[in-house]
């Protein structure tokens, strides 16, 4: 798909918005640059993310009035502490990921959890002005109890575009990978200043770079795929990496002579924790493995300060358990069936330990080269955490960080197979290859601090303006070199259904009543309400149900002689695994095709079908 300059622009520009927003508000907190600038973008993430969402939940003020005044108040900020925002690191790094950010702004929807859950979040708040509440109509998404600071971004930029931009979810994710590393190359830089290979005020121009070839091209937790999409999975990489980051800083800080600063490092991570909070339901797990390898890396090593790093605990908490505690009062308060919750544990998935260890070791083999380096990583940390006393250093400190968290985290996503998950979800050990990349910046980090800190005599040698030309190229050059960010595999069938929505809605009346009948592919039916809705066809004005069981299908076809239902969408009927509702409902037999039929006198018309290409269908599967 090519977007000319000015659509390409009338795309990128609301979307980026919020992210500036947030290196604005973000350097608010800090003085100098042993605040860390390059961190500002995430911990500005946090900071709005938390008084946005907190001022939404307690009040029934607008949400664009809300993010007006939160945008002024940013604004503000830096005039008022005559300070630049984000530092060389953070707008360097953002004009090295300017290609990746243009690509994505050709993204369209193709992952299923942004049709159930995420893009239906943020629509949501795109229509009504608000989270959602009881005297509003109910919201599409699956679970509207999920953190809602992604879909409120997404919404804020909508707002600013005046029309619904899916493709700000991409542009915020690359975005955020540009934080994080500005953030790696201010991490790199503090520890070479501590070696007097770098002043404090230096910043090269090669450590910004090969940070961004370090967290894009040579990341092998990347998933192209997820990030030109509206999941949070890249956003929840980049907070955990980034806490891995400012934790060691911090626990270095205390055990060196010099801890000026340190209170102020501290509320900052406790805003990027906000941030890792406020994107998944699940992410407090990862705050507290996080939080707990400080404490023991603290505990391990003699020159840690322990006291002052105490006195430290409630600035890098208070924030994310301030937000999780209003949030769980609104979503037990105004929500309900909102989110996963655990089942009693008898209920747990106890039998099916087996097929989900096999799902889970297929899954390895599928991406060999993240895993080894995972547990490579992580056997290193091990060593390394029980060598602290004799031995300390950041990149030790940040492979114990990467051990504990890997090893926790591993552990907590079991248990949530056995007792939060279906059994089938269980059995297949779902999206574990989407969840598992949460850590992988923790692992990264450990090799690039230290390969940066081991020679500085090779170091001030890479400084030479050829070394710097190089390493910008590799950064520049991410998007050919990885064509999963520039043209993501499995977006073929999505495509197809959109087309097939927009034929679709010129079929379909105002206010019409249309039942989707999900076949073997069950994402085609929230793909094509989405679809729909985002074609100019918002719930409101179509009454659109998925009939998700099959125990209903009687139901619906008595209901459907009554009128309750108008048309009906439906794939491959029979022969197939829908043969039955074929039989129920009358439907004639139809093959590798979608089919829309109107209900008519006393039975169903075929208005018009879909056939479905081999290769889109090999997509789909």
């Amino acid at each position: 798909m090519t977007i000319w300059p000015g659509a390409l622009l009338a795309i990128l520009v609301p979307s980026l918005v919020p992210i500036l927003l947030c290196i604005a508000a973000g350097s608010g907190l800090g003085a100098g640059r042993l605040r860390w600038p390059g961190a500002d973008m995430l911990v500005g993430f946090g900071l709005l993310g938390t008084a946005l969402t907190i001022i939404a939940v307690t009040t029934r003020i607008p949400v664009t009035w809300i993010m007006a005044g939160l945008a002024l108040l940013a604004l503000a900020t830096p005039l008022v502490a005559r300070k630049c925002p984000g530092g060389r690191a953070t707008w360097i790094a953002l004009a090295l990921v300017l290609p990746i950010l243009a690509a994505a702004t050709r993204s369209e929807a193709a992952m299923w959890d942004e049709f159930w859950n995420w893009l239906p979040s943020a629509a949501y708040i795109y229509q009504h002005d608000s989270l959602p509440r009881g005297d509003l109509p109910p919201a599409l998404s699956i679970f509207p109890g999920y953190p809602q600071a992604m879909p409120l971004m997404i919404a804020a930029s909508s707002f600013l575009a005046q029309r619904f931009l899916e493709a700000s979810g991409p542009i915020l994710n690359v975005a955020l990978l540009a934080g994080a590393s500005a953030t790696l190359a201010q991490s790199l830089a503090a520890a070479l200043a501590r070696r007097g290979s770098l002043n404090r005020a230096e910043m090269p121009l090669i450590l910004i770079a090969g940070a961004v070839a370090i967290t894009v091209l040579l990341n092998p937790g990347l998933n192209g795929a997820v990030v030109l999409s509206a999941y949070v999975e890249c956003a929840t990489m980049v907070a955990v990496g980034a806490l891995g980051l400012v934790g060691v800083e911090i626990l270095t800080r205390l055990s060196a002579h010099d801890s000026s600063n340190v209170e102020a490092m501290s509320w900052r991570f406790g805003f990027i924790g906000a941030m890792l909070v406020n994107l998944k339901q699940a992410n407090p797990a990862l705050l507290l493995w996080v939080v707990c390898s400080l404490v023991l890396i603290a505990l391990r090593n003699p020159g840690t300060r322990t006291r002052r790093a105490v006195l430290l605990l409630p600035r890098m908490l208070l924030p994310p358990l301030v937000l999780i505690a209003v949030w769980r009062w609104y979503v037990i308060g105004s929500l309900s069936n909102a989110e996963q919750s655990f089942r009693p544990f008898v209920d747990w998935n106890f039998s099916l330990l087996k097929e989900t260890f096999a799902s889970i070791w297929a899954q390895i083999v599928y991406a060999p080269v993240f895993h080894a380096m995972m547990w490579s990583v992580t056997a290193a940390g091990i060593w390394c955490f029980f060598a602290l006393a004799r031995k300390n250093s950041e990149a030790r400190c940040l492979a114990a960080v990467c051990a504990i968290v890997w090893l926790g985290y591993n552990a907590f996503l079991l248990i949530v197979y056995l007792g939060a998950m279906s059994a089938s979800d269980a059995q297949i050990a779902a999206d574990y290859w989407r969840y598992t990349p949460h850590a992988a910046l923790l692992a990264l980090y450990p090799p690039a601090m230290a390969l940066a800190v081991s020679r500085p005599s090779a170091w001030m040698q890479l400084r030479r303006p050829a070394a710097t030309v190089a390493t910008i190229l590799l950064a520049l050059c991410t998007l050919p070199l990885r064509r999963d960010l520039n043209d993501p595999p499995g977006r073929a069938w999505q495509r197809f259904l959109r087309g097939v929505a927009l034929d679709i809605r010129a079929q379909l009346p105002s206010g019409a009543k249309l039942l989707i009948v999900p076949s073997w592919n069950g994402p085609f039916a929230v793909g094509v309400r989405y679809d729909l809705w985002q074609l100019g066809m918002p719930e409101r004005e179509t009454g659109i149900e998925i009939l998700w069981h099959h125990e209903d299908y009687a139901q619906a076809a008595i209901e459907a002689k009554a009128h309750a239902t108008d048309y009906l969408l439906v794939q491959d009927v029979e022969p197939g695994p829908l043969a039955s509702a074929g039989k129920i409902f009358g439907l004639p037999a139809i093959h590798q095709e979608l089919a829309l039929f109107r209900w008519h006198q006393d039975g169903w018309e075929k208005v018009k079908s879909w056939p479905v290409p081999s290769k889109v269908m090999q997509d789909a599967d």
